[in-house]
C-alpha cells in the first residue's frame, strides 16, 4: 500500500487586538518555512476571503495549508527547530488554533 500525501490545514484564530503587522509577519514567515525546509512541498497561507455564506467561518484570522509527501515529512516539519521558533514567535497572538490534516 502506498502512503498518501498529507494535506496540513491550520486555522489561527487571533487575539481582538492583535496588530495588523503581526498578519504580515507571520504570513510571511509561513512562506519562509516552506523556503527553508525541503519537506514541504506547496503553501498556501492568507485571510478569509470573506464569502458570507451560513456553512463559511470567516472568525480566523489566518489559515495555512501545506502539502507533505508523507506523514514522516509532516512529523519531520513538527519537530523542526524552525517551525518551534514560529510558534514560540506568534503564539502569544492567537487564542485559538485549529488542524486538520488530510489524507489526499
Amino acid at each position: 500500500m502506498t502512503q498518501s500525501m498529507i494535506l496540513h490545514s491550520v486555522y489561527f484564530y487571533f487575539q481582538e487586538d492583535t496588530p495588523e503587522e503581526i498578519y504580515q509577519q507571520q504570513r510571511e514567515r509561513i512562506f519562509d518555512l516552506n523556503n527553508e525546509l525541503s519537506v514541504i512541498q506547496l503553501t498556501f497561507a492568507g485571510p478569509p476571503a470573506g464569502i458570507i455564506r451560513d456553512v463559511v467561518d470567516n472568525a480566523y484570522g489566518m489559515s495555512l495549508h501545506m502539502l507533505f509527501q508523507n506523514e514522516e515529512d509532516l512529523e519531520t516539519y513538527q519537530k523542526h527547530e524552525k517551525h518551534q521558533a514560529f510558534l514560540a514567535e506568534f503564539k502569544k497572538w492567537w487564542t485559538s488554533v485549529k488542524v486538520y490534516d488530510t489524507s489526499v
